[in-house]
């Protein structure tokens, strides 16, 4: 009996060093961080930022989509960003859309022009966990707070830049830091209206 247990004690100090072996000398560990999403549901960690005034500098220096300025042409573009799992996003995903009017799936990439009053507005529903890498990688030009959190409400439109007039753009995060919908939809209503108004003031100016 003692042998067997001298064995069986040799072979989990060997095996539990073949395991401390890995970790130290292999990428393991950094190829399992790199698979983690970049992105937090902002209720999942407690968090309610709120929101950016308009600002013409993008929140990594780079500049702003093609997609967008090809859309920018037409009128404002309101971007909103989620990923699968996230209650926040989850609950606000109704408004946007009773607000515009539309309808779309919680994991469709979506896409839409659509009329508020007289003016065209460019909708697009992005999900972190369903897009290509462009679509993916244009959360970090408009995450204006670095906050890295979903949902994140992106409103683009033209504004006047010491007598050019280029790109405008204002950021807000997850509930808008408001308790209850009908708060939250005047909030957003707001917004793209206030992004409608830029728009209007500067389009004779603007050349892509």
């Amino acid at each position: 009996m003692k042998k067997i247990f001298v064995v069986q004690i040799t072979l989990l100090i060997l095996v539990a060093g073949g395991l401390s072996g890995m970790f130290l000398f292999t990428d393991v560990y950094s190829d399992v961080r790199s698979t983690i999403v970049s992105t937090v549901c902002l209720s999942c960690i407690k968090m309610d930022p709120l929101y950016t005034d308009f600002t013409f500098q993008t929140a990594n220096g780079l500049p702003h989509p093609v997609f967008v300025l090809e859309n920018l042409t037409k009128g404002p573009v309101f971007i909103e960003y989620r990923q699968d799992v996230c209650k926040a996003c989850d609950d606000m995903a109704p408004l946007v859309k009773e607000i515009l009017g539309i309808d779309f799936g919680k994991t469709e990439t979506f896409y839409k022009t659509i009329k508020i009053g007289n003016n065209n507005v460019t909708f697009i529903h992005i999900n972190h966990d369903h897009v290509s890498k462009e679509l993916d990688d244009s959360f970090y030009i408009y995450d204006k707070n670095n906050v890295g959190g979903v949902p994140m409400f992106v409103f683009i439109t033209l504004g006047n830049n010491s007598g050019h007039i280029e790109p405008y753009y204002a950021t807000a995060y997850g509930t808008l830091t408001l308790s209850n919908n009908e708060a939250r939809k005047a909030f957003l209503r707001n917004m793209l209206q206030d992004a409608i108004d830029h728009y209007n003031e500067n389009i004779m100016g603007y050349i892509e």
